[in-house]
Order: C-alpha cells, then structure tokens, then sequence
C-alpha cells in the first residue's frame, strides 16, 4: 500500500466517500424524481375526476341505507312523536341532491316517503295496522338495500382501471427505487467494511484498552493503524499509562506518609486508632476478643541527652523493628507518641497476651543497639501495660492499658502489667 495511504488522515476518506455518495444520491434522486411525477399525474387524474364519483355514490348510499333504518324505525316506534320526528329526517334526506340526481333513487325515494307518510296516520288511527304495514314495507326494504349495494359496488369498481395504472406506474418505480437501494446499499456496506476495519475495530479495541487500563500493569500494547487520529489516541494511552504509573507511585507515597511515621514506617496513630476501631467492633460483634497494650522506653530521655537525637531516632526506628518481630502478623501496632507504642492483639486472651508483651520486653533487654555512627548503646528496657478489650470499646481499653503502663512505671519499669492485675515479676 502506497505510504501516502497508511499515513492518511480519516478526514480525506470521509470526504472522498461522503463525494462518491452525494453523486450516487443525486443520480438516483434524479431517477426516482420522474417516477413520481408519473405517480403524480396517475393520482391527480384519480383526484380530479375518479374520487368525487366515488363519493357522491358512497354518499347516495349512505343515504338509502338511512331511509331504509328511518323507515324501520317509523315501523317500530311506539309514540307518534318518536314517528314525526323519525318522517322529518326522512323527508330530508329523501330531498338530498344525491338522491333526486340519480335515475333510480329519486323515484324510490319519493315512493319510500310517501307509503310512510302513510303508514304513520294508519297506524295513529289504529294501533292494531301496525303489523300489515310492516309486512307491506319489506319489499321497499328490500329496494332500498339493494340499490344501496348496487350503488357501492359501483363505487368500489370504479377506480380499478386508474388502479390499473398506477399500479403498473408504481411497480416500475419499486423496480427502480429497489435498485437504487440496493446500489446505496452496497456503496454504504463496503463503507462500512473500512470503517469497521479501519476505524471501529481500532477504536473498540482501544476502549478495551482504556477499560483495563491499570497503573500496575505494563503499558498496552495496540496494534498498528493506518489513520493518523488513531495512532494518536494510542500515543495518548501510552503517555496516560506513564503518568497513572507516576501518580500511583506519588499517591502510595503521599498515603503511605499519612498514615505511617516518618522515622519508624510504623502506621500513625491516626490510622491505628481507625484501624483498630474497626477490628474492635468486628470482635464485639462476632463475640471475639483482643488486648490492647501500650509500651513505652524505660529512660529514653537520657539517650536523646547523653547522645543526641539522631542517637534516639536510631533506637526509635530499631525498637519499632522489633516491636513488629515480637508480634503476630496480624497484630495492629503503631507509633503512639514519642517514645510510646500501642498495639491491638485480635483474637487473643490475657495469657498469650502477657506472652507476646513479655517476648517484646526480652527482645529489647537482650538487643544492643547500633548506631550509624559507628557505635553501639546497650539493650533498653520497655514497660508495658495491658488491658482486656471489653464491651465498653477500644477507647476504654486504651485508657486501661495507660493505667497499667503508669502502674508498670511506677512499679520499678521494665515489666508487664495487666490491668487490675498485680504486675509480673522481670524476668532476667
């Protein structure tokens, strides 16, 4: 394929196809054009002259129709004012130009009216004529119905020869209007096929692309085009692809730095207290239970005074190393404030509860610190207060777990204590 053509804009094939049919319409516009006017001339003649006969005989038959039900109901009516009033209706449609105008109605008509005219003062003189007068009226009924049907079968037979006509003047226009639409439609399914091939397809597939489009995922790969947007758009996706990649990256970063400290990368006590809220009403809920704990660095000061605080942050970032190796792995803890650390243990009960704060306060005891410096500070020790989460919630259990903190303090440090429990011996 020429290169012109595979770098060609979508703009030239549209209008290049969009000329191709303006011509084709046009010729066909042309041709379907003067077959209406054939149309139209066969329609006028039906207009002009067939149509006003078919209604002046449907008319007339309407007409006799109403006579004969007007003259039934003069036969069946029971008051003679229901009758007068049934004969002046009569009497004016019988006087109807339709009626007069044709050969057989007129006279008819002027004979129906006369014998009810009759019939009425018969019948308001004797009740009891009634019947011989409805026996004598059939055969008008009769008269009336069938000159009533001859007329509109006239009327339907009248335009079969203009039918004729424009029935073989509108067949050859199908003929040609089918042709004509069979040559748009071939002409628009091969416009179609390229754009299907060349643009749809393309685009389908890059709205999949852009559905599935992942910052974790390699960049997309799509296909080759030959029009020029398109390679675009993919040039786009591929740039939107890198920068979702360096967004994601910055926003784990930015949420990784709100809910975690700085120094030790252990979650914030913002995030903690939002995360064990949550575990805590799930175990409430579900009849579970937890101890909170809180630990604080026995003398910490003296290393920030005696050293300095780089000295201190050292220790700081190294016992919350071994905070999270003394726990379980689904144990929430977190940097609570200085040098003070608060934890959540699900599913766990005061003993191995004990268990698990006594294996973080022999970790620190027996840990000698190195510093970046060079040097190295003896082990620390850690006291620990702990409390049993009850129904009261997390906030209560944390002020309980400070209670024994403080009792663990003011008890020598370097110790265990559960809340309103004496504490644990230290253990060497």
């Amino acid at each position: 394929m020429p290169r012109a053509w595979r770098n060609t804009r979508s703009i030239w094939f549209f209008s290049l196809a969009a000329a191709v049919f303006v011509l084709l319409c046009l010729g066909i516009s042309g041709l379907i054009d003067q077959q209406q006017r054939q149309v139209l001339d066969a329609t006028r003649r039906m207009q002009e002259q067939t149509v006003p006969q078919i209604v002046r005989l449907q008319r007339l038959g309407r007409n006799l129709e109403q006579m004969r039900h007007a003259g039934e109901q003069v036969l069946g009516s029971a008051t003679a004012t229901d009758r007068q009033n049934t004969l002046l209706l009569l009497n004016l449609v019988s006087h109807h130009p339709s009626l007069l105008s044709h050969p057989q109605a007129a006279p008819l008509a002027e004979q129906v009216a006369r014998f009810l005219t009759e019939a009425d003062a018969a019948v308001a003189r004797d009740p009891t004529a009634m019947a011989s007068w409805r026996q004598r009226w059939q055969p008008l009924a009769r008269q009336l119905s069938q000159l009533a049907d001859e007329v509109m079968t006239e009327a339907a037979h009248l335009m079969s020869a203009d039918l004729d006509n424009l029935s073989d003047v509108v067949s050859k226009a199908r003929v040609q209007l089918l042709g004509s639409m069979l040559l748009v439609g071939g002409f628009s399914l091969a416009l179609l096929a390229s754009l299907h091939r060349q643009i749809f397809q393309p685009l389908a597939q890059i709205h999949r692309v852009l559905l599935a489009l992942n910052s974790r995922d390699p960049v997309p790969d799509l296909p080759p085009s030959r029009v020029m947007e398109l390679r675009s758009v993919a040039s786009a996706i591929t740039a939107l692809h890198r920068a979702m990649r360096d967004n994601e990256s910055v926003r784990q970063q930015l949420e990784f730095q709100a809910h975690h400290d700085a120094l030790t990368e252990l979650p914030n006590r913002r995030h903690f207290m939002a995360q064990a809220q949550l575990q805590a009403q799930r175990l409430l809920g579900h009849q579970g239970r937890a101890i909170v704990g809180m630990a604080d660095l026995d003398f910490f000061k003296r290393v920030n005074d005696e050293h300095s605080h780089a000295t201190g942050d050292d220790v700081l970032r190294q016992c919350a190393h071994l905070l999270r190796g003394a726990l379980r792995a689904n144990d929430l803890v977190c940097r609570y404030g200085g040098e003070e650390f608060a934890f959540l243990l699900p599913e766990a009960g005061p003993e191995l509860g004990q268990a698990l704060a006594e294996r973080l306060r022999q970790s620190l005891a027996s840990h000698a610190f190195a510093l970046n410096t060079g040097g190295t500070l003896p082990p620390m020790t850690v006291s620990v207060g702990l409390a049993v989460l009850g129904p009261e919630g997390l906030e209560k259990a944390l002020a309980e777990a400070d209670q024994a903190l403080y009792s663990a303090k003011r008890g020598g440090r370097n110790q265990v204590v559960l809340h309103w429990h004496q504490p644990l011996p230290a253990s060497a």
